[in-house]
């Protein structure tokens, strides 16, 4: 038998190497499985200066997946003049703008890109994919779409009114945009509170087309502060202009809370029962109860506010004469306490 050719021969050991090969190979995956998976959450604020987007950084693949590495994210911009915009039709985007990255994704990363080259009198569409590589990239992330505009400049002359069930505000309208162009159409506006033992402001619930607001804290802090903010309505946009310089009062909250009424003691087998007519005002929690012994001792029985009577004092008194009388706590920071009650006292034998 002839012996086969040397170049034939080699071909088949090689051949044989790759079927024969140590371990089961993992199938091939295709371009674009492990892309990133989708970002959801691009916001926009308006500012002076222009648009400031964010974006959650992804930690995850379009499989679930952890993601290693991203190389960068592209952000895409469409720009159409405001009196012929097209709402509904597909955003007409351009080269994307390229932010680099780099980098393994880190928990809670945000990403903040400001726009300045955006302009007064055009409507806008962004949208951002990210990059792991030539051929991994994501879904478009949601959509945000507004027209431009100047915010409008803050409120003036704040002002706050402290009384008995809340805190009464008024401003005067902000006679300006932020650009200096003078502002004469209608306006709403958002409130802010922040109390002393907080580090930021909180919008209060819904907006005023008024000048004025009422909030209704049955809460006593040391301190609440107030900003106010004019919201400027451009074609369907709602933008939020500067706020105010800040006003800051010691609110009252509930004060002079009636004292409970109709206090009783009797003994029992299980102590001294005290009893007593519940304080009938919102924002009432509880009752302190206290008692004056022979010695002329005052023990406050309670630490903790019970919410209604009656109340029994289980402890083992010696004779004598005991005093009793209570006094109404409210749900304000810190507590007020209302003035005791009428004291009613009980001999024990």
């Amino acid at each position: 038998m002839r012996s086969l050719p040397l170049c034939i021969l080699a071909l088949f050991v090689t051949l044989s190497l790759l079927v024969s090969g140590c371990g089961r190979k993992r199938a091939p995956v295709p371009p674009g499985t492990l892309r990133p998976e989708r970002i959801k959450d691009l916001s926009y604020k308006i500012v002076p200066e222009g648009v400031i987007l964010k974006w959650s950084v992804p930690r995850r693949n379009h499989d679930g997946s952890p993601l290693s590495r991203i190389k960068e994210f592209h952000l895409y911009k469409a720009e159409s003049p405001v009196d012929s915009a097209c709402l509904s039709c597909p955003p007409q985007y351009g080269k994307p703008i390229v932010i680099k990255y780099g980098r393994k994704p880190q928990p809670g990363e945000k990403i903040v890109y400001e726009d300045t080259t955006v302009r007064k009198g055009y409507y806008y569409v962004y949208q951002v994919k990210t990059v792991k590589g030539l051929f991994n990239v994501s879904d478009f992330s949601n959509k945000v779409a507004f027209a431009w505009h100047s915010p409008p400049g803050p409120p003036l002359n704040l002002s706050a009114n402290v009384l008995e069930d809340g805190v009464e505000l008024k401003w005067l309208p902000p006679t300006s945009f932020t650009d200096g162009e003078p502002l004469d159409a209608a306006l709403t506006y958002r409130l802010y509170r922040k109390f002393s033992d907080e580090t930021k402001w909180t919008p209060l619930p819904g907006t005023t087309a008024k000048t004025t607001y009422f909030d209704k804290i049955r809460r006593t802090y040391r301190q609440v502060g107030y900003r106010v903010a004019a919201i400027f309505k451009y074609f369907d946009t709602d933008i939020e202009g500067t706020k105010s310089a800040p006003v800051i009062v010691k609110a009252r909250g509930l004060q002079n809370i009636p004292a409970p009424r109709s206090v009783r003691v009797s003994k029992t087998a299980d102590g001294i029962l005290i009893s007593w007519n519940s304080v009938r005002r919102p924002g009432i929690i509880g009752y302190y109860i206290y008692r004056l012994d022979p010695s002329g001792l005052v023990v406050q029985l309670n630490m903790t506010p019970v919410p209604e009577g009656p109340f029994v004092d289980k402890t083992l008194l010696p004779p004598g004469k005991y005093t009793y009388w209570v006094t109404a706590i409210d749900d304000s920071y810190p507590p007020n306490q209302s003035r005791p009650s009428k004291p009613v006292s009980i001999i024990i034998k």
